[in-house]
């Protein structure tokens, strides 16, 4: 369990990537919900995975 804490934040910002990807299909490419889906994934992940290397760092 702790692995996985530690390392939230990357699975959230590739669970976001793929979510882009994912608009690249020509069903899924008229809806914006998608995008905004993937970005509200990605940023938290980015955040949470600087403060998960921040907490590991000893500086």
């Amino acid at each position: 369990m702790k692995y996985f804490q530690q390392n939230v934040g990357l699975i959230l910002i590739i669970i976001g990537t793929l979510t882009l990807v994912l608009t690249r299909l020509p069903a899924l490419n008229a809806h914006n919900s998608l995008l905004v889906a993937g970005l509200v994934l990605i940023v938290p992940g980015g955040i949470l995975h600087i403060r998960s290397i921040k907490h590991d760092s000893r500086f």
